[in-house]
């Protein structure tokens, strides 16, 4: 997750296209169901991962978790590409999140 806040010409590319298209889909109906089909996607892929860190732990949990994580990831990404966060603060707040989350799905 911390590959989506790197200060490199594709990253930040990629984000910036990923947050017009959020915003766009505000407007444009048309837009919302494959974005959250692809939503849904990455949803899962971190849920997977969040299985292989704590394979004890429940699916309904890990995909809440991995809705939360991915969730602060696009704000984190809109904050640090508007200059509202320092991108070194925004991957320190992500890593938290990340250790949170693994440590709740263990307790």
């Amino acid at each position: 997750m911390l590959g989506e806040l790197q200060d490199s010409p594709e990253v930040r590319e990629n984000s910036t296209a990923w947050g017009e298209l959020r915003a766009t889909a505000v407007f444009e109906p048309s837009l919302r169901e494959e974005l959250a089909r692809t939503t849904h996607t990455w949803v899962h892929d971190i849920a997977e991962l969040l299985a292989r860190a704590d394979p004890l732990g429940t699916a309904p949990a890990r995909a809440a978790a991995a809705e939360r994580l991915t969730t602060l990831v696009e704000g984190l990404s809109v904050r640090w590409l508007s200059g509202s966060l320092p991108l070194g603060h925004a991957r320190r707040l992500l890593r938290t999140a990340v250790d949170t989350e693994l440590r709740r799905e263990i307790d």
